[in-house]
């Protein structure tokens, strides 16, 4: 979703020469533990990573994550996370996973192409923006494709987005842009698609790649 190459076979990328950094840390059943994470998140940024996508979560904090997440954090790094398919439909209740909950993550939930949000997409104040994240054809072991939904599908839109927009930044000979700048970026940008304004639903609305990297060039 993120990097497929745009040589006209299968799926396109959303930003298709980015170079990926694969740091492997759960299992082949999907499950781990915090301190896996927390180490994939600090030796991707020793390595030179300058934005992380964690389509993963977990319901319960961690210091041990969220001390490493705010590393990366003050070390430049941005970082998108999947917001979690706990969701209910209820406004009322909050079940963003961490470590998105963490606010200077971007997380992400999923929406359907009518722009609907699934009743299992996690919802709560945390949600900053959505993306398509139902019945995605993507890459898939063994080379094939695959349809596949959650918001491990809706995540690397919005860091192929992010990329996206430092790259633009570095073509045009201006520095990479915040964290913080990178959140104002995609969320002032983002086409509210929910109620009016910010929901706990879609957060900002549907991350816009074009203009996000238009806000992005002309910062």
């Amino acid at each position: 979703i993120i990097a497929a190459s745009l040589d006209n076979t299968g799926v396109a990328g959303v930003a298709p020469k980015v170079r990926l950094m694969a740091v492997k840390v759960l299992s082949d059943t999907g499950s781990g533990y915090y301190s896996d994470i927390a180490e994939g998140i600090i030796e991707s940024v020793k390595a030179g990573a300058k934005i992380l996508s964690m389509s993963l979560g977990g319901s319960a904090d961690s210091s041990v994550l969220r001390d490493a997440s705010y590393w990366a954090y003050q070390q430049g790094a941005v970082q998108v996370a999947a917001a979690g398919n706990s969701g209910d439909g209820n406004p009322a209740t909050d079940n963003v996973a961490y470590p998105a909950r963490y606010s200077w993550v971007i997380a992400v939930a999923a929406v359907d192409q009518n722009y609907a949000t699934p009743t299992w997409s996690s919802d709560g104040p945390e949600v900053d923006v959505a993306a398509p994240g139902v019945n995605i054809l993507s890459t898939y072991p063994g080379g094939r494709y695959a349809y596949m939904s959650g918001t491990s599908m809706a995540t690397p839109h919005v860091t192929g987005v992010v990329a996206l927009i430092q790259a633009l930044r570095l073509a045009a000979g201006k520095p990479m842009l915040t964290p913080d700048e990178v959140y104002q970026v995609i969320t002032s940008t983002a086409r509210d698609i929910g109620p009016p304004g910010f929901d706990v639903f879609t957060g900002y609305g549907l991350v816009d790649a074009y203009a996000a990297a238009t806000a992005a060039l002309s910062r």
